[in-house]
């Protein structure tokens, strides 16, 4: 589809209702920015929420970008993220590698959403209907 004319906030306020307790914490936008490796002048909008302790790969991010040209970028930053993490845990943490391995990332238009979680299909519902 085309997109959305909301704001990345206003698509991500249902997703993060959705998340369950002490699940994941807001991080800023340069946070995302060091974790994805994106270029923060081409989005119109961040939201991206993770788990704070190093074990947890649990994390959603929701980007709104200026150009939807823009979005297969983005989508390649976030697949490498991924799979750096699978690499990192494939060894010592197998439920977490299997959570990355789920990971749902998905374009529409001008945003992009991105979620690892025991309960990503849930978020990504919430999501959608946001839209």
């Amino acid at each position: 589809s085309g997109g959305t004319q909301k704001s990345a906030d206003e698509v991500a306020a249902p997703v993060i209702s959705s998340l369950r307790q002490d699940q994941m914490s807001k991080k800023t936008n340069a946070d995302a920015g060091k974790a994805f490796g994106i270029d923060l002048d081409k989005t119109d909008g961040i939201v991206y929420y993770a788990n704070d302790n190093v074990m947890d790969v649990s994390e959603m991010l929701i980007v709104k970008l200026n150009d939807s040209n823009d979005a297969g970028e983005f989508k390649t930053a976030i697949q490498n993220r991924v799979t750096d993490q699978e690499n990192l845990y494939k060894n010592y943490a197998p439920e977490q590698y299997a959570l990355l391995e789920d990971s749902v990332i998905k374009i529409n238009g001008n945003i992009i959403f991105y979620c690892t979680a025991v309960n990503s299909d849930e978020l990504y519902e919430a999501y959608k209907k946001a839209l």
